[in-house]
């Protein structure tokens, strides 16, 4: 079988479908890649060229979750600040609530962070830039905390 697309439906189903920028970015490269292998069968080189541009893009995105599941641990300890403040720690609370609610407000998993939790958190000097960035936010905020490099939580 072989049907016909239209590329402007495709980039109208794209368009009109809450699709983030990013992911109709990575369906496009697809079609880039199929639509020059079919026209240029004979040029590997370009090929390679578009297949290596997909593979880029899907590091990046690696790379770039990497982050986001690092600074969970400043996330965490953010809030257990702001608890603190609220006179909630794991001295008086169960620390499964407070995991639980950590978890609700970081979109992040309950398990990972109920196991950073009982074993302690400790930040590195990978962290010092997110550790920078919440400790001026909290300064601007008045909240008289800071979370420390050098502190287990």
């Amino acid at each position: 079988m072989n049907e016909t697309i239209n590329i402007q439906d495709i980039l109208d189903v794209l368009e009109h479908n809450s699709i983030p920028p990013e992911k109709q970015i990575e369906v496009l490269e697809v079609l880039s890649l199929a639509l020059y292998t079919r026209d240029h069968p004979n040029d590997p080189s370009g090929i390679l060229d578009h297949k290596i541009q997909i593979l880029k893009q899907s590091d990046d995105a690696v790379q770039s979750d990497v982050a986001d599941v690092a600074c969970i641990k400043v996330k965490a300890i953010t809030i257990l600040l702001l608890l603190e403040k609220l006179q909630v720690s794991r001295a008086n609370h169960d620390l499964t609530k407070i995991c639980r609610l950590i978890a609700f407000l970081t979109d992040n998993s309950y398990r990972k962070i109920y196991a950073e939790l009982q074993k302690g958190i400790i930040l590195s000097e990978y962290h010092n830039q997110q550790i920078q960035e919440i400790n001026k936010i909290l300064t601007e905020l008045n909240l008289e905390t800071t979370i420390q490099l050098d502190k287990e939580y």
